[in-house]
């Protein structure tokens, strides 16, 4: 990899993406309580409108050499989904005990599907951007998409085409256009996030959607997809307003979150087994606001945790191991 280490370029990404991540494990902890309180679920409503998409963005970003993007795609993100995918059924089944589902390698349990949907859009990438006008595009399909019941959850299809635009937009993006972000005051990107905020709330008190449609993941309703249409496309809208907002926004220096943003794969892939876990225990789950305060408290010990250098390298080396013991070492 190239020698980044003095350029604020990567630092703001590196502390996007550690925001980011803490969203992530913050939102997946909120899930279980998003329909006992409104005001958890304006929290989880104002996460989900942005956090992956900003994240798929970023990786879009790092993807700007096509052939190195392909080649390491396989062992790099498919080999990692394969084998987190086999132990997160048995973590399911001999640890959390749960009713045997059917073992399943194209329908990704949980939070792996993003690890499929990176490598498929790692590998298509370098023929992606062949076709003329491939960003305006994708916008379209991933809103018409979901008149069609093949865009769901075999292989992470639903999820694969709808989050294709903001990957695509973080590979098309340069530095001159971070420049002129960075240079709009910052006080429209807290307008922006205060309104997402009030745009939140509206949405969870009034019940005016569901959380099913922050996911881009499932076909829309028969009865109603013209509706559910529109509320793609607003989600669309919001995400790419919440995006430039998040980058206008962040530090560019080295900070507290940019080590956190530099080893986000150790936390996205151990808080997948750590969460179930601690939703067993049902701690405050009938104390809406003593589970918040609980939530922010696990958030900040599980991102802290997971990030240490001891975690990393215990992980990269289980997990390299593995590889190693499927694939054939080139020659």
């Amino acid at each position: 990899m190239p020698d980044h280490s003095n350029d604020k370029r990567y630092f703001l990404f590196d502390n996007m993406r550690a925001v980011l991540i803490i969203l992530v494990v913050w939102g997946h902890l909120l899930t279980s309580l998003i329909f006992r309180n409104d005001v958890i679920k304006t929290i989880y409503y104002f996460i989900f409108f942005f956090h992956m998409p900003a994240m798929v963005f970023i990786s879009g970003f790092f993807s700007k050499n096509t052939e190195k993007a392909r080649d390491r795609a396989f062992e790099t993100i498919l080999m990692p989904y394969l084998i987190l995918n086999v132990c997160n059924y048995i973590f399911k089944m001999l640890i959390l005990k749960e009713d045997y589902f059917g073992f399943r390698f194209f329908r990704p349990l949980w939070g792996l599907w993003y690890l499929l949907a990176l490598f498929l859009w790692k590998f298509f990438l370098k023929d992606l951007i062949r076709i003329r006008f491939i960003l305006p595009l994708s916008f379209l399909v991933g809103i018409l998409s979901g008149f069609s019941k093949e865009f769901s959850t075999y292989m992470a299809l639903g999820r694969v085409v709808c989050f294709l635009p903001f990957f695509l937009l973080g590979y098309y993006l340069k530095k001159e256009h971070i420049d002129k972000i960075k240079r709009i005051p910052r006080i429209a990107g807290f307008a922006v996030f205060i309104g997402s905020g009030v745009l939140s709330a509206v949405l969870a008190k009034n019940k005016m959607f569901g959380v099913e449609d922050l996911y881009l993941r499932s076909p829309y309703p028969e009865d109603a997809d013209v509706e559910h249409m529109i509320i793609r496309v607003l989600v669309y809208v919001v995400a790419l307003i919440m995006i430039f907002a998040l980058i206008n926004l962040t530090g560019s220096q080295k900070n507290f979150l940019t080590n956190i943003g530099q080893n986000t794969m150790t936390v996205y892939v151990l808080h997948l087994f750590t969460i179930p876990l601690l939703e067993k225990l049902k701690i405050f789950n009938n104390e809406p606001y003593l589970y918040l305060v609980y939530s922010v408290i696990t958030t900040a010990i599980i991102s802290y945790i997971y990030t240490l250098p001891i975690v990393k390298k215990i992980y990269d080396k289980a997990m390299n191991g593995s590889i190693n013991v499927i694939l054939l070492k080139d020659k």
